[in-house]
């Protein structure tokens, strides 16, 4: 990690949405590290190496929802960002009923993200 940078995995199979993240977060100081799916992520091995989890909620192979629970079960504290264009009932239960700290709305508006990250993991 970036000496001083708090650093934030973000997870999305659309590369523009990843790319326009990271580079998002960079410009607001975090040390943002792109993964293209939740297998990427999880063998990379950095789940306690990171301040919190950004992911999007719809990608093929393992979504988002189950890679929180994934997480969940080898970092149970680390914070959980979920994202998704498609919400409904069932999956906002199913994503605060697995420890989310919020469930972003795509296209993410920039303030929301960075309340969420102020109030998760702080500047």
């Amino acid at each position: 990690m970036s000496a001083g940078k708090k650093a934030v995995a973000v997870v999305d199979d659309d590369e523009a949405v990843l790319d326009a993240t990271s580079s998002f977060l960079e410009a607001l100081g975090y040390d943002p590290r792109a993964f293209n799916s939740g297998e990427a992520f999880l063998a990379s091995g950095l789940t306690g190496d990171v301040s919190c989890l950004l992911t999007d909620i719809n990608m093929p192979g393992l979504n988002g929802l189950d890679l929180q629970e994934r997480v969940r079960r080898v970092q149970p504290a680390l914070p959980v960002i979920l994202m998704t264009a498609l919400t409904d009932d069932t999956t906002r239960l199913r994503a605060f009923a697995g420890g989310a700290r919020d469930l972003l709305r795509k296209p993410l508006a920039a303030d929301d993200l960075i309340r969420c990250l102020e109030d998760t993991i702080g500047a």
